[in-house]
């Protein structure tokens, strides 16, 4: 009867093993179908199992891409593809915030705190073997400011399309219209994108938008090879690159609309690496420890983000929004949300970057004193808003219905609107919400970047001040803050504001994050940026 027992055993344990490989190899045929030459593709007994092709790296997120215009997008998943296809006069690379040379080999810095000049590498070549040249730095940029959107928006009054003199085929002379501190720093965002001036054949009556949407006219070290939207992005390395040549021959970014989804595929290993922002924190110590799997950790610039579109009643009122801010409970969701994966933080500028103000007022969370601001307000009675949040974003859901509980306590019914993150991103910045969570990275490590993003009145919409936020004094101190060399006087500029906005609260900033990535452990070469947390090098990376 023993031997019996085990013998059945056996046999219903071989079953299942070759069900569960049936059902593993049928999942591989439909998400990772791989070409055969007609030899045995099985790996080897030495060979990590489930580790594919070297040459091919596949990542996924669950938001999509709105668009590759690298002047017209506004979004971190756009900007995440661009920076592969384009390059920029100066980057950024590794995990420090300095910036570094690209196209211009060097620089010289301006004496009179205006005129720089910049000299390119003369072997650098657009993807269709046309040479980059000042005359393409001078196009991209005229364009940028045309288009007026993203990054542009911080140039204005700083640069125009008088500002570029052309020296020679592979040096430019840009003469600003008045000093601007963070000027070559900004060079390495997503405005210093160079595109190829070939463009303007196809511009149109739209500079170009409509064409460039789903083409690529750059020189970076990828290629665009082909994109079904809402599924994959497929790139490809440049062969001809200028540069060092990517190890990886082909990136797929996967839109993986499920995070348990996606998870099962990273420990299948028909995933190489996850949007960090895709995981809730609960999940990612459930990875910890898994075979082939490693969770990597870093100190992070991002930083969640409430705005409160002060165009919108009963948002204008002060009273109101500081009421609202004693309504958050910080603590939980820095402790049972992200599960210690964060810290409290009272404005924009994250912590360990310069101009960081660590004695901002920050907002208890206490319910009784929030019904006191709502009665002085007049606004007793109650009212009903609605808060808009990315779909398939667990921590940002998980937030949503923290404060709803919590709002709901105080009179306000708060209804979360759940929306597909390029119609969110229309949304927003188009003004049309109330309340909205995000969340922030800087470009570079300036505190400009952030407050004149999140702070000017030039910046309403598009710009991605989503609060709508006016305030004549903090834009005057912005101003004054791009223009003075004394970086004393911008500290004291930069810690101002943040007080200012402190008190007016058109943001509650529930947490600055952690940052904590899952990835295969065959994957060598990834590198987290502490400002672009959103940013992966595929150009760097190769696979075991």
């Amino acid at each position: 009867m023993r031997k019996n027992n085990f013998a059945i055993k056996m046999l219903v344990l071989a079953l299942t093993v070759l069900l569960a490989l049936a059902g593993c190899n049928k999942y591989n045929e439909e998400t990772t179908k791989t070409p055969t030459d007609g030899k045995d593709n099985q790996p080897k007994q030495t060979e990590k199992a489930g580790s594919g092709n070297p040459d091919v790296f596949n990542y996924a997120t669950n938001q999509d891409i709105p668009h590759l215009d690298p002047h017209g997008t506004s979004s971190n998943t756009s900007f995440r593809v661009t920076y592969m296809l384009y390059d920029r006069l100066v980057t950024y690379d590794g995990t420090d915030t300095e910036i570094k040379p690209q196209l211009a080999e060097k620089w010289d810095l301006p004496e009179d705190g205006v005129t720089y000049t910049f000299y390119l590498n003369k072997n650098a070549k657009f993807h269709d073997g046309t040479p980059v040249t000042a005359e393409a730095v001078k196009y991209s940029y005229t364009r940028a400011l045309k288009i007026g959107k993203s990054a542009a928006g911080q140039f204005n009054g700083v640069i125009d399309e008088n500002s570029f003199e052309i020296i020679d085929e592979h040096t430019i002379k840009i003469k600003l219209l008045k000093p601007f501190s963070p000027f070559l720093k900004t060079l390495g965002t997503v405005f210093g994108n160079i595109v190829n001036p070939k463009l303007s054949e196809h511009e149109g009556n739209d500079n170009g938008e409509a064409y460039l949407a789903d083409k690529d006219m750059g020189s970076g070290p990828f290629v665009l090879d082909s994109w079904a939207r809402g599924q994959k992005l497929v790139l490809k390395a440049n062969s001809d690159y200028w540069g060092e040549v990517p190890k990886l021959k082909t990136v797929n970014v996967q839109i993986v609309n499920e995070p348990a989804t996606a998870r099962l595929m990273l420990e299948k290993g028909e995933l190489d690496l996850l949007d960090d922002t895709m995981l809730s924190p609960d999940v990612l110590k459930q990875l910890e420890g898994a075979d082939g799997i490693e969770i990597l950790k870093s100190p992070g610039y991002a930083i969640d983000d409430i705005s409160m579109n002060i165009e919108k009643k009963p948002l204008d009122n002060v009273k109101v929004r500081q009421a609202i801010a004693h309504a958050v409970n910080y603590d939980s969701i820095i402790n049972d949300v992200l599960l210690g994966a964060g810290e409290r933080i009272g404005g924009i500028i994250p912590k360990g970057m310069f101009g960081y103000n660590d004695a901002v007022k920050l907002y208890d969370f206490d319910l009784e004193k929030a019904k006191e601001l709502l009665k002085e307000a007049g606004q007793e009675k109650g009212f009903k808003l609605e808060i808009a949040i990315s779909e398939n974003n667990e921590v940002r859901k998980n937030i949503a219905v923290m404060l709803q509980s919590d709002f709901k306590k105080i009179g306000i019914d708060l209804e979360i609107k759940s929306l597909a993150w390029p119609t969110y991103l229309d949304l927003v910045t188009s003004g049309k919400h109330q309340l909205a969570i995000g969340g922030w990275t800087p470009d570079y490590a300036d505190p400009d970047y952030n407050l004149w993003y999140f702070a000017h009145s030039s910046s309403k919409g598009p710009g991605f001040n989503l609060a709508f936020y006016d305030n004549k004094k903090v834009d005057q101190l912005l101003e004054e803050g791009r223009q003075t060399v004394d970086e004393g006087r911008r500290e004291e500029i930069y810690k101002e504001i943040q007080a200012i906005m402190a008190e007016e609260v058109p943001y509650i900033f529930p947490s600055q994050r952690k940052v904590q990535v899952p990835v295969r452990t065959w994957v060598k070469g990834f590198e987290i940026n502490p400002m672009n947390t959103w940013y992966v090098p595929f150009q760097k990376i190769t696979k075991d």
